[in-house]
């Protein structure tokens, strides 16, 4: 099973693939300098000074940035230019509340499913959370581990429909977390159940994982709730 995200697209190894058109670079460039939250909240792209920076010409910046006003990702605005579409307060907690739901039964369905192959890339996964652990100076960093962390477990339920929307509802939060970012919020300190979750789910142990899998999400919950 291959899920799929747009944020997968801003991904360096997603960029570097043969066949490539101008626009799904300009896409990928400009989904990335989204992610990193450079941005000032209320700072506007402009087409223009993209190509230029891109070194390419208008058009497939035109047609990229279009496109990313169609998934919401981008607003236009008229004499300005293009600006990052903020996820509202409420829609931000309903997808969380969603997800927590969906999150609980996919982790169930990890543990019961324990295939040698997903054993192995639980494996290689804890052994990538031993490394990076230190590593995660922001809340970006720890956020974009999460979701792979999270993305993983789902996959590994072997349910594609319950994996596709737990996807689906992680691609919108990511675009809250950009936010987060623009506010300058902080990782909490200190709180690292990424590696704890896949031991669990390595172990079999579905309370442990699920009860795990729930301070991890509320955990998201609760700094967006501190506004």
């Amino acid at each position: 099973m291959t899920l799929k995200s747009i944020f997968d697209l801003a991904e360096p190894e997603a960029q570097q693939g043969e066949g490539i058109t101008r626009k799904e670079e300009a896409y990928r460039r400009i989904l990335e300098l989204v992610l990193k939250g450079d941005q000032e909240s209320d700072a506007c792209f402009n087409e223009q000074k993209l190509a230029e920076s891109f070194g390419m010409s208008r058009a497939p910046v035109r047609e990229a940035l279009h496109m990313l006003c169609s998934e919401r990702i981008l607003t236009n605005i008229p004499r300005l230019g293009y600006k990052i579409v903020p996820i509202s307060f409420r829609e931000t907690l309903d997808a969380l509340d969603v997800r927590l739901i969906l999150e609980m039964e996919s982790v169930r369905l990890a543990c019961q499913n324990r295939t040698p192959d997903a054993l192995a890339q639980l494996d290689r996964l804890i052994a990538q959370e031993q490394r990076i652990n230190s590593e995660e100076d922001s809340i970006h960093a720890w956020i974009m581990q999460g979701d792979f962390v999270h993305t993983t477990i789902a996959e590994l339920s072997q349910n594609m429909v319950l994996a596709q929307t737990i996807v689906s509802l992680i691609d919108l939060l990511r675009r809250a977390s950009i936010q987060l970012i623009l506010l300058g919020k902080n990782k909490p300190l200190g709180i690292h159940y990424h590696r704890d979750i896949l031991e669990a789910v390595r172990r079999g142990d579905c309370g442990e994982a699920q009860d795990l899998m729930r301070k991890d999400i509320l955990i998201l919950k609760e700094i967006i709730s501190r506004g």
